[in-house]
């Protein structure tokens, strides 16, 4: 027979194993709303170790043009190329080494010669982030233009589900006709998890903005003041991701840009997720 004490022993462990084989309780609304609060905003955050990263890269970048170390202008977080350091502009020619130095190329040629250089050197032009490296099939041109004595190019960076604002994911290249690079810029976005949907109606922030007051400055620096007074004077127009510096990170707000006003307009960018205020734009001098 079994003693009682071994008894009360082998209850316990059946309890034990009884809970241990219980499914978890299904996750409450409340605990997954808050799980996706915490996941938004998606954020770029700063990081010693991709800065050096970036630096050693453009190390390499000079030494194959065997030119002289110049420290790279770099974007803040980024890590992309926020200029040309002016003692390397006309100094890198992009034309293939294979080919003879063409002294005047045409724009078909300066098309083709860029698309081998971004795709030679993504690594610098997209901070050396090469857990998701910067493909052609990352960029579109958006425009190409002749001016004279040189060539001036923008692309777009169109792997995220929406157009990306305030200035970044763009990339912009100066080239002379005989092929040197004259300027270089670049906000190229690393590749986030962005699976945000907007959650705020489209009608309610027309009615929101009816009856706003803003206020701004003359040409003579006095108080002026502007108050939107009717819907007709509210344009929300497509969504876009709108990338915010906070301290060290860049945070991607998927938002709405609300233009109000009529001659007189500002833009504010409302988080179409959780219906703040990310920014106010004046579109006009004063």
């Amino acid at each position: 027979m079994i003693g009682a004490k071994a008894l009360a022993l082998m209850l316990v462990f059946i309890n034990v194993l009884v809970c241990s084989m219980s499914p978890m309780p299904p996750q409450t609304s409340d605990a997954k709303q808050s799980q996706n609060k915490e996941n938004y905003p998606p954020v770029i955050e700063a990081s010693p170790a991709r800065l050096q990263a970036a630096e050693d890269t453009w190390g390499q970048f000079l030494s194959e043009y065997k030119l002289t170390y110049v420290a790279p202008d770099l974007e803040a977080i980024l890590n992309t190329p926020r200029s040309l350091p002016a003692s390397l502009a006309n100094q890198i020619s992009i034309q293939p080494s294979d080919q003879k130095a063409n002294p005047a190329i045409d724009e078909a040629q300066a098309k083709e010669y860029l698309r081998r250089f971004i795709d030679k050197y993504h690594a610098v032009l997209a901070g050396d982030q090469r857990a998701s490296a910067l493909t052609l099939k990352d960029i579109s041109l958006i425009t190409f233009a002749n001016e004279g004595n040189l060539y001036r190019a923008v692309y777009r960076q169109m792997n995220y589900p929406y157009p990306i604002g305030n200035g970044y994911g763009e990339l912009r290249i100066v080239l002379s006709k005989a092929g040197n690079l004259l300027q270089l810029s670049s906000r190229i976005l690393p590749a986030v998890d962005f699976a945000a949907r907007p959650k705020i109606e489209v009608a309610t922030l027309t009615s929101q903005f009816v009856g706003r007051e803003f206020t701004y400055s003359n040409f003579a620096g006095q108080p002026m003041s502007y108050k939107v007074a009717q819907a007709s004077e509210v344009i929300v127009k497509d969504l876009v991701i709108f990338p915010k510096v906070d301290a060290q990170q860049i945070k991607l707000h998927l938002a709405y840009p609300v233009e109000v006003g009529r001659g007189t307009t500002w833009t504010v960018f409302v988080d179409a997720v959780t219906g703040e205020e990310i920014e106010t734009k004046q579109n006009f001098q004063s």
